[in-house]
Protein backbone atom coordinates (compact mmCIF):
# COMPACT_ATOMS: atom_id res chain seq x y z
CA UNK A 1 0.00 0.00 0.00
CA UNK A 2 2.85 2.35 0.87
CA UNK A 3 4.73 1.63 -2.36
CA UNK A 4 1.59 2.25 -4.43
CA UNK A 5 1.08 5.51 -2.57
CA UNK A 6 4.71 6.53 -3.18
CA UNK A 7 4.48 5.52 -6.87
CA UNK A 8 1.64 7.97 -7.38
CA UNK A 9 3.21 10.58 -5.11
CA UNK A 10 6.46 10.60 -7.11
CA UNK A 11 4.59 10.66 -10.42
CA UNK A 12 2.28 13.47 -9.34
CA UNK A 13 5.00 15.56 -7.72
CA UNK A 14 7.88 15.22 -10.19
CA UNK A 15 6.23 14.60 -13.57
CA UNK A 16 4.38 17.34 -15.44
CA UNK A 17 0.68 17.00 -14.68
CA UNK A 18 -0.25 16.01 -18.24
CA UNK A 19 2.53 13.37 -18.33
CA UNK A 20 1.30 11.87 -15.04
CA UNK A 21 -2.22 11.87 -16.45
CA UNK A 22 -1.03 9.84 -19.46
CA UNK A 23 0.55 7.27 -17.11
CA UNK A 24 -2.72 6.96 -15.16
CA UNK A 25 -4.69 6.50 -18.38
CA UNK A 26 -2.19 3.89 -19.63
CA UNK A 27 -2.38 1.85 -16.44
CA UNK A 28 -6.18 2.10 -16.58
CA UNK A 29 -6.04 0.76 -20.15
CA UNK A 30 -3.94 -2.23 -19.02
CA UNK A 31 -6.35 -3.01 -16.18
CA UNK A 32 -9.45 -2.81 -18.37
CA UNK A 33 -7.93 -4.67 -21.34
CA UNK A 34 -6.82 -7.53 -19.09
CA UNK A 35 -10.43 -8.31 -18.11
CA UNK A 36 -11.44 -10.32 -21.20
CA UNK A 37 -8.01 -11.95 -21.30
CA UNK A 38 -8.42 -13.50 -17.84
CA UNK A 39 -11.99 -14.74 -18.37
CA UNK A 40 -12.58 -14.63 -14.62
CA UNK A 41 -10.13 -17.51 -14.13
CA UNK A 42 -8.09 -15.59 -11.55
CA UNK A 43 -11.08 -15.95 -9.20
CA UNK A 44 -12.55 -19.18 -10.54
CA UNK A 45 -9.28 -21.08 -10.13
CA UNK A 46 -9.21 -20.08 -6.43
CA UNK A 47 -12.36 -22.06 -5.70
CA UNK A 48 -11.36 -25.08 -7.77
CA UNK A 49 -7.86 -25.34 -6.33
CA UNK A 50 -9.11 -24.86 -2.76
CA UNK A 51 -11.98 -27.37 -2.93
CA UNK A 52 -11.19 -29.94 -5.66
CA UNK A 53 -9.14 -33.14 -5.67
CA UNK A 54 -5.38 -32.45 -5.50
CA UNK A 55 -4.70 -34.61 -8.56
CA UNK A 56 -6.52 -32.11 -10.79
CA UNK A 57 -4.76 -28.97 -9.53
CA UNK A 58 -1.94 -29.08 -12.10
CA UNK A 59 -4.45 -29.47 -14.91
CA UNK A 60 -6.60 -26.55 -13.79
CA UNK A 61 -3.51 -24.35 -13.48
CA UNK A 62 -2.11 -25.39 -16.87
CA UNK A 63 -5.36 -24.88 -18.77
CA UNK A 64 -5.90 -21.51 -17.08
CA UNK A 65 -2.43 -20.28 -18.07
CA UNK A 66 -2.87 -21.39 -21.69
CA UNK A 67 -6.27 -19.72 -21.88
CA UNK A 68 -5.09 -16.40 -20.45
CA UNK A 69 -2.01 -16.20 -22.68
CA UNK A 70 -4.02 -17.04 -25.80
CA UNK A 71 -6.62 -14.33 -25.21
CA UNK A 72 -3.93 -11.82 -24.21
CA UNK A 73 -2.06 -12.24 -27.49
CA UNK A 74 -5.29 -11.61 -29.40
CA UNK A 75 -5.93 -8.45 -27.31
CA UNK A 76 -2.45 -7.07 -28.09
CA UNK A 77 -2.91 -7.77 -31.80
CA UNK A 78 -6.24 -5.91 -31.82
CA UNK A 79 -4.69 -2.98 -29.95
CA UNK A 80 -1.83 -2.71 -32.44
CA UNK A 81 -4.15 -2.89 -35.44
CA UNK A 82 -6.39 -0.13 -34.05
CA UNK A 83 -3.67 1.85 -32.25
CA UNK A 84 -4.73 5.18 -33.78
CA UNK A 85 -8.30 4.72 -32.55
CA UNK A 86 -7.06 3.70 -29.08
CA UNK A 87 -4.80 6.76 -28.94
CA UNK A 88 -7.57 9.12 -29.94
CA UNK A 89 -10.27 7.60 -27.73
CA UNK A 90 -8.27 7.12 -24.52
CA UNK A 91 -5.28 9.46 -24.71
CA UNK A 92 -6.74 12.24 -26.84
CA UNK A 93 -3.91 11.70 -29.36
CA UNK A 94 -1.42 12.76 -26.68
CA UNK A 95 0.39 9.39 -26.43
CA UNK A 96 3.42 8.57 -28.53
CA UNK A 97 3.57 5.29 -30.47
CA UNK A 98 6.26 4.01 -28.10
CA UNK A 99 4.16 4.82 -25.01
CA UNK A 100 1.12 3.09 -26.47
CA UNK A 101 3.17 0.04 -27.52
CA UNK A 102 4.66 -0.36 -24.04
CA UNK A 103 1.25 -0.37 -22.38
CA UNK A 104 -0.16 -2.80 -24.95
CA UNK A 105 2.60 -5.39 -24.53
CA UNK A 106 2.14 -5.15 -20.75
CA UNK A 107 -1.38 -6.60 -21.07
CA UNK A 108 -0.39 -10.32 -21.40
CA UNK A 109 2.07 -10.06 -18.50
CA UNK A 110 -0.43 -8.22 -16.31
CA UNK A 111 -3.15 -10.78 -17.10
CA UNK A 112 -0.83 -13.69 -16.32
CA UNK A 113 0.24 -12.04 -13.07
CA UNK A 114 -3.37 -11.71 -11.92
CA UNK A 115 -3.92 -15.38 -12.69
CA UNK A 116 -0.79 -16.34 -10.74
CA UNK A 117 -2.00 -14.43 -7.67
CA UNK A 118 -5.32 -16.30 -7.96
CA UNK A 119 -3.45 -19.62 -8.06
CA UNK A 120 -1.51 -18.70 -4.92
CA UNK A 121 -4.75 -17.70 -3.19
CA UNK A 122 -6.30 -21.04 -4.09
CA UNK A 123 -3.29 -22.82 -2.61
CA UNK A 124 -3.61 -20.51 0.42
CA UNK A 125 0.07 -19.73 -0.03
CA UNK A 126 -0.07 -16.40 1.77
CA UNK A 127 3.72 -16.15 1.88
CA UNK A 128 4.06 -16.51 -1.89
CA UNK A 129 1.10 -14.20 -2.51
CA UNK A 130 2.62 -11.53 -0.30
CA UNK A 131 6.03 -11.88 -1.95
CA UNK A 132 4.83 -11.28 -5.51
CA UNK A 133 1.73 -9.16 -4.96
CA UNK A 134 2.74 -7.07 -1.95
CA UNK A 135 6.54 -6.90 -2.11
CA UNK A 136 8.14 -7.69 -5.47
CA UNK A 137 5.63 -6.13 -7.87
CA UNK A 138 5.05 -2.88 -5.95
CA UNK A 139 8.68 -2.74 -4.86
CA UNK A 140 10.06 -3.15 -8.38
CA UNK A 141 7.47 -0.75 -9.77
CA UNK A 142 8.44 1.89 -7.22
CA UNK A 143 12.20 1.39 -7.64
CA UNK A 144 12.12 1.46 -11.44
CA UNK A 145 9.73 4.41 -11.45
CA UNK A 146 12.11 6.42 -9.27
CA UNK A 147 14.86 5.77 -11.82
CA UNK A 148 12.54 6.63 -14.72
CA UNK A 149 11.26 9.87 -13.18
CA UNK A 150 14.50 11.30 -11.89
CA UNK A 151 16.69 10.32 -14.86
CA UNK A 152 14.31 10.65 -17.83
CA UNK A 153 11.23 12.40 -16.44
CA UNK A 154 8.77 11.27 -19.12
CA UNK A 155 5.60 9.20 -19.24
CA UNK A 156 7.30 6.79 -21.67
CA UNK A 157 10.08 6.01 -19.19
CA UNK A 158 7.51 5.34 -16.47
CA UNK A 159 5.58 3.04 -18.85
CA UNK A 160 8.82 1.09 -19.46
CA UNK A 161 9.36 0.87 -15.69
CA UNK A 162 5.82 -0.45 -15.25
CA UNK A 163 6.32 -3.08 -17.97
CA UNK A 164 9.68 -4.20 -16.52
CA UNK A 165 8.26 -4.51 -12.98
CA UNK A 166 5.40 -6.72 -14.17
CA UNK A 167 7.78 -8.86 -16.26
CA UNK A 168 10.13 -9.50 -13.31
CA UNK A 169 7.20 -10.32 -11.02
CA UNK A 170 5.67 -12.79 -13.49
CA UNK A 171 8.93 -14.74 -13.71
CA UNK A 172 9.12 -14.93 -9.93
CA UNK A 173 5.45 -15.91 -9.68
CA UNK A 174 5.91 -18.76 -12.15
CA UNK A 175 8.86 -19.94 -10.10
CA UNK A 176 6.71 -19.94 -6.94
CA UNK A 177 3.91 -22.06 -8.37
CA UNK A 178 6.54 -24.39 -9.87
CA UNK A 179 8.17 -24.66 -6.44
CA UNK A 180 4.74 -25.46 -4.94
CA UNK A 181 4.55 -28.51 -7.21
CA UNK A 182 2.88 -27.34 -10.42
CA UNK A 183 3.97 -29.18 -13.54
CA UNK A 184 2.36 -28.52 -16.95
CA UNK A 185 -0.16 -31.26 -17.64
CA UNK A 186 -3.74 -31.69 -18.79
CA UNK A 187 -5.76 -34.52 -17.23
CA UNK A 188 -8.80 -34.92 -19.48
CA UNK A 189 -10.86 -36.34 -16.61
CA UNK A 190 -10.75 -32.95 -14.85
CA UNK A 191 -13.99 -30.96 -15.08
CA UNK A 192 -12.71 -28.02 -17.14
CA UNK A 193 -16.21 -27.16 -18.31
CA UNK A 194 -17.29 -26.49 -14.73
CA UNK A 195 -14.22 -24.29 -14.23
CA UNK A 196 -15.20 -22.18 -17.25
CA UNK A 197 -18.88 -22.14 -16.30
CA UNK A 198 -18.04 -20.88 -12.82
CA UNK A 199 -15.41 -18.43 -14.06
CA UNK A 200 -17.23 -16.91 -17.02
CA UNK A 201 -19.76 -14.93 -14.95
CA UNK A 202 -16.73 -13.70 -13.01
CA UNK A 203 -15.32 -12.35 -16.28
CA UNK A 204 -18.25 -9.98 -16.51
CA UNK A 205 -18.32 -9.51 -12.74
CA UNK A 206 -14.61 -8.63 -12.61
CA UNK A 207 -14.93 -6.36 -15.61
CA UNK A 208 -17.79 -4.58 -13.95
CA UNK A 209 -15.86 -4.14 -10.70
CA UNK A 210 -12.74 -2.90 -12.49
CA UNK A 211 -14.89 -0.54 -14.53
CA UNK A 212 -16.22 0.80 -11.24
CA UNK A 213 -12.59 1.55 -10.28
CA UNK A 214 -11.35 2.94 -13.60
CA UNK A 215 -14.25 4.16 -15.73
CA UNK A 216 -14.41 7.50 -13.92
CA UNK A 217 -10.76 8.23 -14.83
CA UNK A 218 -11.36 7.30 -18.45
CA UNK A 219 -14.46 9.51 -18.65
CA UNK A 220 -12.66 12.39 -16.93
CA UNK A 221 -9.97 12.07 -19.60
CA UNK A 222 -12.64 12.06 -22.31
CA UNK A 223 -14.66 15.00 -20.98
CA UNK A 224 -11.85 17.09 -19.50
CA UNK A 225 -8.06 16.57 -19.78
CA UNK A 226 -5.07 14.50 -18.58
CA UNK A 227 -4.51 17.25 -15.99
CA UNK A 228 -7.90 16.54 -14.41
CA UNK A 229 -7.13 12.83 -14.49
CA UNK A 230 -3.93 13.50 -12.54
CA UNK A 231 -5.79 15.50 -9.87
CA UNK A 232 -8.44 12.79 -9.53
CA UNK A 233 -5.76 10.10 -9.29
CA UNK A 234 -4.18 11.94 -6.35
CA UNK A 235 -7.57 11.98 -4.64
CA UNK A 236 -8.14 8.27 -5.32
CA UNK A 237 -4.64 7.46 -4.05
CA UNK A 238 -5.31 9.11 -0.70
CA UNK A 239 -8.78 7.57 -0.32
CA UNK A 240 -7.47 4.10 -1.23
CA UNK A 241 -5.54 3.99 2.03
CA UNK A 242 -8.84 2.94 3.59
CA UNK A 243 -8.66 -0.42 1.79
CA UNK A 244 -5.53 -1.63 3.59
CA UNK A 245 -7.15 -3.84 6.22
CA UNK A 246 -9.93 -5.09 3.93
CA UNK A 247 -7.27 -6.35 1.54
CA UNK A 248 -5.27 -7.99 4.32
CA UNK A 249 -8.23 -9.86 5.83
CA UNK A 250 -9.88 -10.61 2.49
CA UNK A 251 -6.95 -12.57 1.05
CA UNK A 252 -7.65 -15.80 2.96
CA UNK A 253 -11.37 -15.37 3.61
CA UNK A 254 -12.55 -16.46 0.14
CA UNK A 255 -10.54 -19.73 -0.14
CA UNK A 256 -11.13 -20.42 3.56
CA UNK A 257 -14.88 -20.07 3.13
CA UNK A 258 -14.76 -22.31 0.04
CA UNK A 259 -12.85 -24.91 2.04
CA UNK A 260 -15.29 -24.84 4.97
CA UNK A 261 -18.40 -24.91 2.78
CA UNK A 262 -17.10 -27.82 0.69
CA UNK A 263 -16.37 -29.66 3.97
CA UNK A 264 -19.94 -29.18 5.21
CA UNK A 265 -19.00 -26.62 7.89
CA UNK A 266 -21.29 -23.87 6.61
CA UNK A 267 -22.55 -23.11 10.12
CA UNK A 268 -19.28 -21.43 11.14
CA UNK A 269 -19.16 -19.13 8.10
CA UNK A 270 -21.32 -16.40 9.66
CA UNK A 271 -19.15 -16.07 12.73
CA UNK A 272 -15.98 -16.16 10.63
CA UNK A 273 -17.26 -13.35 8.42
CA UNK A 274 -18.50 -11.21 11.30
CA UNK A 275 -15.17 -11.65 13.05
CA UNK A 276 -13.43 -10.37 9.93
CA UNK A 277 -15.60 -7.29 9.42
CA UNK A 278 -15.34 -6.34 13.09
CA UNK A 279 -11.58 -5.83 12.92
CA UNK A 280 -11.68 -4.23 9.47
CA UNK A 281 -14.17 -1.67 10.84
CA UNK A 282 -12.24 -0.92 14.03
CA UNK A 283 -8.88 -0.59 12.27
CA UNK A 284 -10.18 1.48 9.34
CA UNK A 285 -12.29 4.04 11.25
CA UNK A 286 -9.35 6.15 12.59
CA UNK A 287 -7.99 6.66 9.06
CA UNK A 288 -11.47 7.62 7.82
CA UNK A 289 -11.74 10.27 10.53
CA UNK A 290 -8.45 11.82 9.39
CA UNK A 291 -9.49 11.89 5.73
CA UNK A 292 -12.81 13.53 6.60
CA UNK A 293 -11.55 16.20 9.02
CA UNK A 294 -7.82 16.75 8.37
CA UNK A 295 -6.50 15.47 5.02
CA UNK A 296 -4.47 18.63 4.32
CA UNK A 297 -1.03 17.19 5.07
CA UNK A 298 -1.64 14.24 2.72
CA UNK A 299 -2.62 16.60 -0.10
CA UNK A 300 0.34 18.94 0.52
CA UNK A 301 2.92 16.23 -0.04
CA UNK A 302 1.79 15.74 -3.65
CA UNK A 303 2.93 19.24 -4.53
CA UNK A 304 1.65 22.76 -4.98
CA UNK A 305 -0.23 21.87 -8.20
CA UNK A 306 -2.83 20.04 -6.10
CA UNK A 307 -5.15 22.33 -4.16
CA UNK A 308 -6.60 21.37 -0.77
CA UNK A 309 -9.77 23.34 -1.46
CA UNK A 310 -10.28 21.52 -4.77
CA UNK A 311 -9.44 18.02 -3.56
CA UNK A 312 -11.02 17.97 -0.05
CA UNK A 313 -14.71 17.78 -1.09
CA UNK A 314 -13.92 15.18 -3.75
CA UNK A 315 -11.88 13.24 -1.20
CA UNK A 316 -14.76 13.26 1.28
CA UNK A 317 -17.11 11.58 -1.20
CA UNK A 318 -14.55 9.03 -2.40
CA UNK A 319 -13.49 8.22 1.16
CA UNK A 320 -17.10 7.63 2.19
CA UNK A 321 -17.58 5.15 -0.65
CA UNK A 322 -14.33 3.30 -0.01
CA UNK A 323 -14.95 3.29 3.76
CA UNK A 324 -18.29 1.57 3.20
CA UNK A 325 -16.61 -0.84 0.77
CA UNK A 326 -14.00 -1.65 3.42
CA UNK A 327 -16.14 -2.09 6.51
CA UNK A 328 -18.72 -4.45 5.01
CA UNK A 329 -15.79 -6.73 4.30
CA UNK A 330 -15.13 -8.93 1.29
CA UNK A 331 -18.83 -9.63 0.73
CA UNK A 332 -18.31 -10.47 -2.94
CA UNK A 333 -15.65 -13.03 -2.07
CA UNK A 334 -17.96 -14.52 0.54
CA UNK A 335 -20.72 -14.94 -2.05
CA UNK A 336 -18.23 -16.63 -4.36
CA UNK A 337 -17.39 -19.00 -1.54
CA UNK A 338 -21.06 -20.01 -1.56
CA UNK A 339 -20.81 -20.52 -5.32
CA UNK A 340 -23.03 -17.52 -6.16
CA UNK A 341 -20.94 -16.10 -8.99
CA UNK A 342 -24.03 -15.17 -11.02
CA UNK A 343 -25.48 -13.18 -8.12
CA UNK A 344 -22.20 -11.25 -7.81
CA UNK A 345 -22.39 -10.59 -11.54
CA UNK A 346 -25.90 -9.15 -11.31
CA UNK A 347 -25.02 -6.91 -8.36
CA UNK A 348 -21.86 -5.61 -10.00
CA UNK A 349 -23.63 -4.92 -13.29
CA UNK A 350 -26.36 -2.98 -11.48
CA UNK A 351 -23.85 -0.86 -9.59
CA UNK A 352 -21.61 -0.09 -12.55
CA UNK A 353 -24.46 0.63 -14.95
CA UNK A 354 -25.70 3.29 -12.54
CA UNK A 355 -22.13 4.51 -11.99
CA UNK A 356 -21.44 4.96 -15.70
CA UNK A 357 -24.74 6.76 -16.32
CA UNK A 358 -24.08 9.09 -13.38
CA UNK A 359 -20.53 9.77 -14.58
CA UNK A 360 -21.79 10.73 -18.03
CA UNK A 361 -24.39 13.04 -16.46
CA UNK A 362 -22.35 14.51 -13.60
CA UNK A 363 -18.78 14.91 -14.92
CA UNK A 364 -19.61 17.48 -17.64
CA UNK A 365 -21.60 19.51 -15.10
CA UNK A 366 -19.70 19.07 -11.81
CA UNK A 367 -16.28 17.80 -12.90
CA UNK A 368 -14.32 15.77 -10.37
CA UNK A 369 -16.98 16.24 -7.68
CA UNK A 370 -19.51 14.60 -10.01
CA UNK A 371 -17.17 11.66 -10.66
CA UNK A 372 -16.68 11.15 -6.92
CA UNK A 373 -20.43 11.31 -6.28
CA UNK A 374 -21.02 8.69 -8.97
CA UNK A 375 -18.41 6.40 -7.38
CA UNK A 376 -19.95 6.82 -3.92
CA UNK A 377 -23.39 5.86 -5.20
CA UNK A 378 -21.97 2.93 -7.18
CA UNK A 379 -20.06 1.50 -4.22
CA UNK A 380 -23.08 1.96 -1.95
CA UNK A 381 -25.49 0.14 -4.26
CA UNK A 382 -23.07 -2.72 -4.87
CA UNK A 383 -22.35 -3.32 -1.19
CA UNK A 384 -25.96 -3.00 -0.05
CA UNK A 385 -27.04 -5.64 -2.57
CA UNK A 386 -24.25 -8.09 -1.70
CA UNK A 387 -24.62 -7.66 2.05
CA UNK A 388 -28.39 -8.12 1.84
CA UNK A 389 -27.87 -11.32 -0.17
CA UNK A 390 -25.49 -12.71 2.47
CA UNK A 391 -28.04 -12.07 5.20
CA UNK A 392 -31.19 -13.11 3.31
CA UNK A 393 -29.90 -16.33 1.72
CA UNK A 394 -27.07 -17.43 4.02
CA UNK A 395 -27.93 -15.79 7.38
CA UNK A 396 -24.55 -14.04 7.46
CA UNK A 397 -24.69 -10.72 9.31
CA UNK A 398 -22.16 -8.27 7.94
CA UNK A 399 -21.47 -6.19 11.05
CA UNK A 400 -22.61 -6.59 14.64
CA UNK A 401 -24.26 -3.73 16.56
CA UNK A 402 -21.51 -3.90 19.18
CA UNK A 403 -18.86 -3.34 16.55
CA UNK A 404 -20.80 -0.36 15.17
CA UNK A 405 -21.00 1.16 18.67
CA UNK A 406 -17.26 0.76 19.19
CA UNK A 407 -16.53 2.29 15.77
CA UNK A 408 -18.87 5.22 16.49
CA UNK A 409 -16.93 5.83 19.71
CA UNK A 410 -13.65 5.86 17.77
CA UNK A 411 -15.12 8.26 15.20
CA UNK A 412 -16.50 10.74 17.75
CA UNK A 413 -13.39 10.81 19.91
CA UNK A 414 -11.14 11.09 16.86
CA UNK A 415 -13.23 13.91 15.38
CA UNK A 416 -13.19 15.88 18.63
CA UNK A 417 -9.44 15.40 18.99
CA UNK A 418 -8.80 16.62 15.45
CA UNK A 419 -11.06 19.63 15.87
CA UNK A 420 -9.14 20.89 18.90
CA UNK A 421 -5.81 20.36 17.14
CA UNK A 422 -4.44 23.82 16.23
CA UNK A 423 -3.95 24.83 12.60
CA UNK A 424 -0.58 25.61 11.08
CA UNK A 425 1.55 23.26 13.16
CA UNK A 426 4.69 21.77 11.53
CA UNK A 427 4.05 18.75 9.31
CA UNK A 428 6.02 16.20 11.41
CA UNK A 429 4.23 17.32 14.57
CA UNK A 430 0.86 17.12 12.82
CA UNK A 431 1.53 13.54 11.70
CA UNK A 432 2.52 12.56 15.24
CA UNK A 433 -0.55 14.29 16.71
CA UNK A 434 -2.96 12.65 14.26
CA UNK A 435 -1.37 9.24 14.84
CA UNK A 436 -1.70 9.70 18.60
CA UNK A 437 -5.36 10.68 18.25
CA UNK A 438 -6.01 7.65 16.03
CA UNK A 439 -4.30 5.19 18.36
CA UNK A 440 -5.89 6.71 21.46
CA UNK A 441 -9.40 6.66 20.04
CA UNK A 442 -8.90 3.06 18.88
CA UNK A 443 -7.83 1.95 22.34
CA UNK A 444 -10.89 3.58 23.87
CA UNK A 445 -13.19 2.06 21.23
CA UNK A 446 -11.79 -1.45 21.69
CA UNK A 447 -12.12 -1.02 25.47
CA UNK A 448 -15.78 -0.13 25.01
CA UNK A 449 -16.17 -3.23 22.82
CA UNK A 450 -14.64 -5.39 25.56
CA UNK A 451 -16.90 -3.87 28.25
CA UNK A 452 -20.09 -4.56 26.27
CA UNK A 453 -19.02 -8.14 25.51
CA UNK A 454 -17.97 -7.70 21.89
CA UNK A 455 -14.54 -9.32 22.35
CA UNK A 456 -14.90 -13.05 21.68
CA UNK A 457 -12.86 -16.07 22.66
CA UNK A 458 -11.43 -16.07 19.15
CA UNK A 459 -10.19 -12.51 19.71
CA UNK A 460 -8.44 -13.54 22.94
CA UNK A 461 -6.84 -16.46 21.13
CA UNK A 462 -5.71 -14.18 18.30
CA UNK A 463 -4.14 -11.69 20.71
CA UNK A 464 -2.35 -14.48 22.60
CA UNK A 465 -0.95 -15.85 19.33
CA UNK A 466 0.21 -12.40 18.25
CA UNK A 467 1.91 -11.77 21.59
CA UNK A 468 3.60 -15.17 21.46
CA UNK A 469 4.71 -14.54 17.85
CA UNK A 470 6.14 -11.09 18.65
CA UNK A 471 7.88 -12.29 21.82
Amino acid sequence: MLSGFLFRLIGARYLPTDQFGLVVLGISLVNIASIPCILGLNQGVVRFIASEDDRFQNSYITVSIITVLSFSIVAVAIGLIFKDTVNETIFGNSASDVLLFLFLITIPLFSLLKLITGILRGEMNSSGFVHISKIIRPGMKLLLTIVAVFIFGTSTSVALAFFSAILITVFFGLYLIWYEGWRPQVDRSADFLSLYRFSFPLLISSSIFILLSYVDKMLIGAYQSPNSVAIYEVTVTIASLLGLFRSAFGFLLYPKLSEQISSGNESIVGNMYKQTTKWILLLTTPAFVVLVFRPDFLIYIFGSEYSVSEISPVLFLLSSGLFLNAIVGPNGEALLGFGRSRAVLIYNISAVAINIVLNIILIPRFGLFGAAAASLIGYTIMNVLKSFDLYAYHQVSVISSKSILAAATIFIIGAVGIQILPEGIPLPLEVVALSTIGIGSSIIGITILWIIGGVSDEDHELVNRLVAYVS
